[in-house]
């Protein structure tokens, strides 16, 4: 089994088509989503599934009264995927997971798809083994929601799409000024880029997902990524390099160690 993580936009239920929105209601699935992980094993056949056996619906919260939800958008997220993963390859090696014949159809497919739905987005990005330390800077500490259920300790962060994007945009700002990797600053803008795409009267959750199962108890309690990457990200604006490494070289360490579980995986 694959842990992995999640980074997921909700919008108002009345931003979207009718079609869709009595579809999702009427559903309710709820925060289970046994079909999305179902849909991943198309990667093991090493062909995409046919497009009508995918199945499709919504993660549906009521916040204070309002419904959001949350589009899984399952085969946008396969065919984008796959070229990713193909494309994060050596071309040797790529084709020996990704046949070049489905990757051409994908890619057939997904323009397409993008030509007859252009609004049409993915509002789910997920990593596995880890959570990206950039997903951290959208969010306060505060923000942050420890929870527990049948599969232990779940821990998640919600905030408002238009306070991700400010502290976003300070953080990028905070990266480009303080001559960062362009890997790391590239990393973040993209994800702003993302956030940006959706109205600011949504809301952006992440949710540690299975990846929360590779941590003991107590280290799920006392985990405070996100307040640490904003002690590494205040640090960095002020000018106080060593306390800014220091601060992300424990991070790294810690996230690096989970992810060390995907190459022997």
């Amino acid at each position: 089994m694959t842990s992995t993580s999640y980074l997921r936009v909700y919008q108002p239920l009345a931003t979207f088509p009718e079609e869709d929105r009595s579809r999702w209601v009427r559903d309710e699935p709820g925060d289970t989503n046994p079909e999305a992980e179902a849909g991943r094993r198309w990667l093991l056949s090493t062909s995409l599934p046919e497009a009508e056996s995918v199945t499709e619906g919504a993660l549906v919260r009521k916040i204070n009264g309002v419904t959001l939800v949350c589009p899984w958008r399952t085969r946008l997220r396969m065919l984008a995927g796959l070229l990713a993963f193909r494309g994060s390859l050596p071309e040797e090696v790529a084709r020996a997971f990704v046949p070049e014949r489905e990757a051409r159809k994908a890619a057939e497919e997904l323009e397409a798809l993008g030509e007859q739905h252009p609004d049409v987005r993915s509002h789910i990005l997920h990593a596995n083994w880890h959570v990206p330390l950039r997903w951290f800077s959208a969010f306060d500490e505060n923000e942050r929601i420890l929870t527990e259920d049948a599969g232990g300790l779940r821990v998640r962060y919600e905030t408002s799409l238009g306070n991700a994007t400010t502290r976003l945009g300070r953080a990028l700002a905070i990266l480009e000024g303080a001559w960062i990797d362009e890997g790391v600053t590239d990393a973040v803008r993209e994800l702003l880029e993302w956030v940006n795409d959706f109205p600011e009267d949504g809301l952006l959750e992440l949710d540690y997902g299975s990846v929360a199962q590779m941590f003991g108890a107590e280290e799920l309690v006392d985990d405070d990524s996100a307040a640490q990457v904003w002690v590494c990200l205040d640090a960095l604006e002020a000018g106080d390099v060593e306390r800014a490494g220091a601060a992300f070289e424990a991070l790294s360490e810690k996230w690096t160690q989970m992810r060390a579980r995907e190459v022997v995986n």
